[in-house]
């Protein structure tokens, strides 16, 4: 099934940071990885009644239209409140009861899924998608217990991957103490 015809797509805004601001403005660059907001982020927009329209909320889906790496989608859970996306984002709201966010946020950032937006980007000095080519992907819908069981298991994989790494790390700070340790007795 396409895109649009699980979800609305809007544009994010052009909005002009202010250190005094009272809404959180999501750039690109407040993003640590593809799932995680910097938690130093702080509101940079000025509130104003023509921002209203524009807050995200839970459950709101926000996909990287424009740059050189992935269109990576991200998952509002609603920790910042209130908060507008920048325009370098596309905003996936009215998703179908059917299809969970998190669901469409795991399609979106597959490689597979990357690699077909990418080839339908325009431009080649800052690759481009819009909210036709993102309306028009396919997007493949099981059960919702299926989409659930998914996104548990991403969610999984993704704890796996950060405790090997601090293992890794552990194990790399444990062998320079023992060698420094050895060095020095020598």
């Amino acid at each position: 099934m396409k895109l649009n015809q699980l979800v609305s797509i809007a544009s994010g805004v052009n909005g002009k940071r202010n250190p005094q601001g009272d809404v959180f403005y999501l750039g690109a660059s407040d993003f640590l990885d593809s799932h995680t907001i910097d938690p130093f982020i702080k509101p940079s927009l000025i509130n104003s009644p023509k921002w209203e329209r524009h807050y995200l909320n839970i459950g709101d889906v926000i996909v990287l239209s424009k740059g050189h790496h992935d269109f990576s989608a991200y998952y509002l859970d609603g920790n910042l409140n209130p908060v507008v996306a920048s325009s370098v984002f596309l905003v996936l709201r009215d998703i179908k009861p059917n299809v969970l966010p998190q669901y469409l946020v795991w399609y979106i950032n597959l490689e597979t899924t990357q690699n077909e937006l990418k080839n339908y980007a325009r431009g080649s000095a800052l690759p481009a998608i819009n909210r036709k080519i993102l309306g028009e992907l396919q997007i493949d819908v099981p059960a919702k217990e299926v989409q659930k069981n998914i996104v548990s298991l991403s969610r999984l994989k993704k704890e796996e991957t950060e405790l090997l790494q601090k293992l890794d790390y552990l194990k790399s700070a444990q062998l320079e103490s023992l060698l420094k340790t050895k060095i020095q007795n020598s």
